[in-house]
C-alpha cells in the first residue's frame, strides 16, 4: 500500500463518517481489506465500499433472511463445495455446486450461500493475500440449469462481485468444463468488462491447474497435497454456524439509501470497473 495502512483506514473511517448513508459497523480490519485490494488508492476504495454498501441494500433477495440454520440454506450448502487456499501471497478460491441431480438448485439460495461465505471470509479470515485466483469446477453444470436462472440478477450479481468486493482478481481458472460451456458462459460474457474476460480460462479437466498452481498447494481432489476440499467447505459451513448471530441481522453493513443525496461524491459504480484491481 502506497500509505501508512492505520493513516489510510483513519481517512475512509473519516469520510464514512460524514456521509449519512453509509454504515458505521465496519471494523478497521474490514476496512484495510478494502484499502489494500484497492492498492491504497482511497478514492477506489470509496467506490468500492459505496457499491459494497449499496448493493447489498438493492440486493434484498439475497441479503436478508440468512439464518444459517434455516432448511433452505442448509440445503444450499450441503449442495456446494466452497474452499479456500493458499498459494504463496495469492488466495485461491474453490466453489463447485457438487449435486448432479439439480434437485438443490434453487437460484435466490445458492447465491445467499455465496453471499453468506463472501461476509465470513470479509469479516473472519485473517490473510490479505497480494492478489485471488478463482477457481470454478463446472462438473455438475448443465443446460438444465438456465431456466432455472434469473439471468439479468446474475449478471448484475457478477458486477457487484468485481466491483464491490475487496478483491484482487487474477484468475479465474475454470475446470471440468464440458464440451456445451461457451452457450453458458454467453449468458454471461456480454456483461464482464473485457479485461476480466481475459483472466478467464477454461479446461476439460482440472490437471490443467497445475500450469498456473503448484501441484502441492491444491486439495487432494485435483491431485494436490492439501487438506481435501469437502473437508474445508464442511469446516467453513461449521464455522459459520458459529456466527450465526451475525448473519441474523439483516442491516449489516448495509447503506441507508433514503439519506443518500443525489450529490453523493462517490455513487454506485454502475456499469464500470474498478480497473486498479486487476493487473
Amino acid at each position: 500500500m502506497s500509505r501508512d495502512s492505520s493513516q489510510d483506514v483513519i481517512s475512509i473511517k473519516e469520510w464514512m463518517s460524514k456521509e449519512p448513508y453509509l454504515p458505521h459497523d465496519l471494523d478497521d480490519y474490514v476496512l484495510k481489506k478494502f484499502l489494500h485490494s484497492c492498492y491504497g488508492s482511497l478514492e477506489s476504495t470509496k467506490k468500492c465500499l459505496d457499491r459494497f454498501c449499496t448493493s447489498r441494500r438493492q440486493m434484498s433477495e439475497i441479503y436478508t433472511s440468512r439464518d444459517p440454520l434455516a432448511f433452505n440454506l442448509i440445503n444450499s450448502f450441503s449442495a456446494t463445495v466452497v474452499a479456500i487456499y493458499e498459494f504463496e501471497k495469492i488466495e485461491i478460491f474453490i466453489h463447485k455446486y457438487d449435486d448432479p441431480t439439480l434437485e438443490t438448485f434453487l437460484f435466490y439460495d445458492l447465491l445467499k450461500a455465496i453471499t453468506i461465505q463472501a461476509d465470513h471470509w470479509i469479516k473472519y479470515r485473517q490473510f490479505i493475500a497480494d492478489g485471488h485466483y478463482v477457481i470454478i469446477d463446472m462438473e455438475y453444470y448443465s443446460l438444465k440449469m438456465i431456466p432455472k436462472m434469473n439471468i439479468m440478477y446474475l449478471r448484475d450479481f457478477l458486477l457487484y462481485l468485481l466491483e464491490g468486493m475487496p478483491v484482487r482478481l487474477k484468475k479465474v481458472i475454470v475446470v471440468n468444463a464440458p464440451s456445451y460451456y461457451d452457450k453458458l458462459y454467453a449468458l454471461i460474457k456480454p456483461a464482464l468488462p473485457s479485461e476480466v474476460c481475459d483472466l478467464i480460462h477454461f479446461y476439460s479437466d482440472y490437471q490443467s491447474l497445475y500450469q498456473f498452481i503448484d501441484k502441492k498447494y491444491l486439495p487432494s481432489e485435483y491431485g494436490g497435497e492439501t487438506e481435501s476440499m469437502y473437508e474445508k467447505s464442511k469446516n467453513w459451513v461449521k464455522n459459520i454456524n458459529e456466527q450465526r448471530k451475525f448473519f441474523l441481522n439483516d442491516d449489516v453493513w448495509k447503506a441507508d439509501l433514503s439519506k443518500k443525496s443525489k450529490n453523493s461524491a462517490n455513487g454506485a459504480m454502475s456499469g464500470s470497473f474498478r480497473t486498479l484491481a486487476i493487473d
